[in-house]
């Protein structure tokens, strides 16, 4: 008699954590609300802008190469991929190939103006190191203070595909280039945000499937 109650209750028990499972899953992808979807198959984004540069938009990539007179115009600041998306808890990916390029920057912007947090890439040939950082709250009279979260990072691989994930929740982010990932906080990182975007300096530069969700 028992072991014919012990049956139907383990059936019943695997029943429930299968359905409890899929709930779960079901719930968790709600969750994910998809803020940004960019595969630049058209030339029309609502929230894409292709700034500082003769960006063209085909076969699935934007692409450009730096104007050296509109790096001077924009002191010193190289072609930038930005969109103007109000978040807070959010991943981003973004896929992207340099070529001759000395640093590849992405950016999350604070609403209020400044960098919220920042992923600096650079190539092997400037012989300083890629980072993760924020800023400090900018002071009345003077540019706001980078704080360094991270050196361990990996410089730019020439002419290579590389696929950078940002993840950030209240003071935690999280970054994963290939293979690596970091984990950093601070509490600039949970600021109200406006932008993400992606800029470069020196050569040239593609990038495919741009995409960010809030988590």
């Amino acid at each position: 008699m028992i072991q014919i109650m012990a049956r139907p209750t383990l059936f019943v028990l695997s029943t429930l954590f299968l359905l409890t499972t899929i709930f779960n899953v079901a719930v968790n992808a709600a969750d994910a609300t998809e803020l940004l979807r960019d595969d630049f198959s058209s030339l029309q984004h609502p929230t894409r802008k292709a700034q500082r540069g003769d960006w063209k938009i085909a076969d699935g990539m934007a692409s450009v190469k730096q104007d050296d007179e509109l790096y001077r115009k924009y002191q010193n600041h190289g072609p930038i991929m930005v969109y103007e998306i109000p978040h807070v808890d959010a991943k981003a990916v973004v896929e992207f190939k340099p070529q001759g390029c000395k640093t590849v920057v992405f950016t999350m912007d604070a609403a209020e103006g400044g960098h919220a947090f920042r992923v600096i890439l650079r190539s092997e040939s400037l012989g300083q190191p890629s980072m993760v950082l924020t800023y400090a709250e900018k002071p009345a009279d003077d540019k706001a203070k980078p704080i360094v979260l991270d050196r361990d990072v990996p410089k730019l691989k020439e002419g290579q595909w590389h696929r950078i994930e940002v993840s950030v929740k209240g003071q935690h982010a999280t970054v994963k280039i290939g293979d690596q990932s970091f984990e950093v906080q601070h509490a600039r990182i949970a600021q109200q945000k406006g932008i993400v975007k992606l800029g470069f300096s020196f050569g040239e530069l593609a990038i495919r499937n741009f995409t960010m969700d809030a988590i």
